[in-house]
């Protein structure tokens, strides 16, 4: 049987797309349980109103991941699936992912591809041919950082369907993360587990323009990069300690890649900064020559990158659905992204 979690907050108007997307999968043997992570709104009385087909648990306030591990200490099921309040699944996501995982008993965890949305428009996150020629046999990566180093690794939380067994070995979701806790829990899982299934076509839509105040607010913070460099510091620590350290350098590389354009991008000059210098290694001489210079006027580069973005946007050039231009088409400087 599979446990699948959903951990809610505040979702009274789109959860029920979310829990029929459930309810409506071709594979049976599952249970249903949401975890209220004390909303404020009607979530509960949408839940209840299923009766027997949702076990509903209510917790005070405290964020998914320990929504995530409220639900994992609750599931009779020996997988684990997990599907965000506001995301759906297609009807075929679990039966084609039990499939493969029967396929190969060995596997302790699987993903699959997955489609964004803006409610216009839907896009499909990584090629699917592109991850189905780094997939063996078709069906698994032989090793999740390596694949995930060279971005042909599209899984997220609510695509994951994980063995019991893993987070034995792995502990469960720290709620020490208030953004990454999810990629935290799959490289811990990836120290004891490398071998990873994934179904390279797209079973899992995720909404962009549902954000309720409290992920908004985390997501913005997190552009600062604070976060993602303790991250980093701490697997570095654990992948030497677990013998993994050199298959995880590529990924660290290409996470603290993405962290320091991020922060040059929305102009913060000391983030960017501490992000070459702490990980100097990781970059060379002209990446932090430009860190440096880019962050000497660190609001004129900001506005530049965003008028660049914006003017992508706007041409249609741009082509993956990004949150910043989801609620409102502002004019780049025009509040908050």
């Amino acid at each position: 049987m599979i446990s699948v979690v959903i951990p809610s907050f505040n979702a009274g108007g789109f959860i029920k797309r979310t829990i029929d997307s459930v309810l409506e999968q071709i594979y049976c043997d599952y249970e249903l349980i949401v975890v209220d992570d004390g909303s404020t709104d009607n979530t509960a009385e949408v839940v209840k109103s299923y009766g027997a087909k949702v076990r509903y648990i209510y917790q005070q306030n405290a964020g998914d991941g320990p929504a995530r591990n409220a639900g994992i200490k609750a599931a009779k099921g020996e997988w684990i699936a997990f599907l965000d309040h506001d995301d759906e699944w297609l009807p075929e996501k679990l039966q084609l992912q039990m499939e493969l995982l029967g396929r190969h008993p060995d596997l302790r965890w699987c993903g699959s591809n997955r489609y964004q949305s803006d409610g216009a428009r839907r896009t499909v996150v990584a090629d699917v041919e592109a991850v189905r020629t780094a997939l063996t046999e078709g069906d698994y990566f032989e090793d999740y950082f390596k694949a995930a180093a060279k971005g042909a690794c599209p899984v997220i939380t609510s695509t994951m369907v994980v063995h019991r067994e893993a987070f034995e070995l792995a502990g469960v979701f720290d709620s020490c993360w208030p953004r990454a806790a999810d990629l935290d829990m799959w490289w811990r899982i990836a120290y004891h587990f490398p071998k990873m299934g994934c179904l390279p076509q797209p079973l899992v839509v995720v909404h962009s323009g549902l954000q309720d105040r409290r992920s908004t607010a985390l997501r913005l913070e997190s552009k600062r990069g604070e976060e993602a460099r303790r991250l980093i510091a701490r697997h570095l620590e654990l992948a030497k300690e677990h013998g993994r350290l050199e298959e995880f350098k590529p990924l660290a590389g290409r996470e603290l890649r993405i962290t320091l354009i991020t922060t040059v991008y929305h102009g913060f000059k000391a983030d960017a900064r501490a992000t070459v210098r702490q990980f100097r290694d990781f970059f060379p001489w002209y990446w932090r020559a430009a860190t440096y210079l880019l962050t000497i006027f660190p609001e004129v580069t900001s506005a530049a990158a965003k008028t660049v973005a914006y003017l992508r946007y706007k041409l249609g050039l741009e082509r993956e659905i990004s949150r910043r231009w989801v609620r409102s088409e502002q004019a780049p400087g025009e509040g908050k992204t």
